[in-house]
């Protein structure tokens, strides 16, 4: 009986669809490669905050608890500099060897324990929406057998479970029950149906507004897509409605073959999309890191097939593959060495602690054994200290205003042929977005003659939960082909202005 078989009659073993669901026995291909790269991805966070862990995370720096927020205070022990330091260490440790798959089941709960801890200690940096779900994704795979296939345990493992088979019989990988991918898969889908149903309530996001605020900052990161998309919002309130619809349909859609695929494709093109456009560069390596959570045994064996049909075809794939199986199988310790692993774990991890405390202790962060002397604090100037405890300045009435445009076509409320020619007899719309929050406003539009002369006035009020207010300019006949300008008020003074030009009629020129 070959393995397909064999996987197929224990699946079908499970007769109750519920119990199938989730007690059918797998090989946990798409675990194990959720555990290599979720932990990857949290390393690189690790990395670039722990130069400054004795500042963020102990009781010798500026630590920010989550649940003194709550009111909880002291709900966690604040640790020492020197702790703090050499266990944020010992957490990259354990999650480079949860990515590999060395002491897989311990590594991982270190993982889980300690990341949840320093999140705890510092809400403003490390306490985000990416840093909750990856915790829980890290809970779940220590629950699996994720670290049964492509991993060191296995790989040390795997000359001696060759032994023990008789010869000539072909070696299966280990399978499991199902259960801690399914729900990950389940927890995916939560978050996207919750986030989808949070955003039908948020006000503006429908209309691309939130989207376009996001998009002109650079809250996040750096982003290249950012600014050019504002300048089409009628893309961006698209964009929110298909992200929408798909964050709903997932939970519903995902776990049928084509709509898992088209459910991830999207859900791929729209994180990738997130990076270019909203700066977002964590957020969407967690997200698809965990879509392979959905990769099956079957899916892994079309692969396998196609790689065996190229490799047929291409010698040199076939030399390199059997050279690297080669390598590998030299590399594998040749006896009964399971002693090895823990212990030389054990040496590593102890390594890591301590070569932490030296390195941090060699960086001197807070000066104490500079040659100058410790560092003081100085005094502040007179006219920072004034400035800062001033009153609060009230916002100007221009920064109350974000843009003016004007077109001829809107859709969605949006207007989307932005342009500064129009011919006479065009009806001219002119759009005023705000920036939120802003009390009720009054807003004159005035299109004027380039020497300053109003040829056409209007006004209107603009509520507070409102940002757009559309006025509509009849460029009648009488007026002469040049140039005007557009000019926004606000309390009798202009904030804004937009130049354009009027141009003769083409039946006017042929004549």
């Amino acid at each position: 009986m070959d393995a397909k078989e064999v996987s197929s009659a224990q699946v079908h073993s499970v007769r109750n669809p519920f119990q199938r669901f989730f007690f059918a026995k797998e090989i946990p291909y798409g675990l194990a490669i959720v555990r290599m790269l979720i932990p990857l991805v949290l390393f690189g966070t690790v990395c670039t905050r722990w130069s400054f862990s004795r500042e963020l995370f102990s009781a010798d720096g500026a630590p920010a608890p989550l649940a003194d927020i709550f009111g909880f205070y002291d709900f966690l022990p604040l640790l020492p500099g020197t702790a703090a330091v050499a266990l944020f260490a010992a957490l990259g440790f354990f999650l480079v060897c949860s990515s590999l798959g060395w002491m897989t089941r311990f590594s991982l709960i270190a993982s889980v324990i300690l990341y949840v801890y320093f999140c705890f200690m510092d809400s403003i940096s490390m306490t985000t929406k990416y840093s909750a779900i990856a915790t829980h994704v890290l809970f779940l795979l220590s629950l699996s057998n994720c670290g049964a296939i492509w991993s060191v345990d296995s790989w040390l493992k795997g000359r001696q479970a060759r032994r023990s088979i008789p010869q000539y019989t072909k070696y299966e990988k280990p399978r499991f029950e199902i259960w801690p991918q399914r729900l990950i898969q389940i927890l995916i889908a939560v978050i996207y149906f919750g986030a989808g149903i949070t955003k039908l309530h948020t006000p503006g996001y429908l209309e691309g507004d939130q989207i376009s605020y996001w998009a002109m900052s650079r809250y996040n990161n750096p982003h290249p897509l950012g600014d050019f998309l504002t300048m089409y919002p009628i893309i961006l309130s698209v964009m929110a409605y298909v992200a929408i619809v798909w964050e709903i349909a997932f939970v519903f859609i995902v776990w049928q073959k084509w709509g898992r695929i088209i459910g991830l494709a999207m859900g791929t093109a729209f994180h990738i999309g997130t990076f270019f456009s909203l700066g977002l560069y964590i957020f969407p390596m967690i997200s698809i890191s965990m879509y392979f959570c959905f990769l099956t045994e079957k899916d892994v064996q079309w692969i396998s097939a196609l790689y065996s049909r190229f490799s047929r075809e291409g010698h040199w794939l076939k030399q390199y593959s059997a050279a690297l199986s080669s390598a590998v199988e030299r590399l594998r310790p040749q006896k009964d060495v399971g002693w090895i692993s823990p212990v030389s774990w054990t040496s590593a991890i102890v390594a890591v602690l301590f070569l932490s405390v030296y390195v941090e202790y060699q960086q001197d962060l807070y000066g104490l054994r500079r040659a100058e002397g410790r560092m003081t604090l100085h005094e502040v100037e007179p006219e920072l200290v004034q400035k800062m405890l001033a009153p609060e300045q009230v916002m100007r009435q221009k920064d109350k205003f974000l843009s003016v445009d004007v077109g001829t076509q809107m859709v969605s409320g949006r207007l989307t042929n932005r342009k500064t020619e129009f011919m006479v007899g065009d009806l001219i719309l002119v759009q005023c977005c705000l920036n939120p929050p802003h009390e009720d406003i009054w807003i004159d539009c005035h299109f004027c003659e380039e020497n300053g002369r109003i040829v056409h006035r209007s006004g209107n009020i603009v509520s507070r939960e409102h940002l757009r207010n559309t006025f509509q300019i009849y460029a009648s006949e009488v007026l002469e082909p040049g140039k005007y300008y557009v000019s926004i008020k606000s309390k009798g003074k202009e904030v804004l202005r937009r130049s354009v030009t009027l141009l003769p009629k083409l039946s006017a020129v042929a004549n």
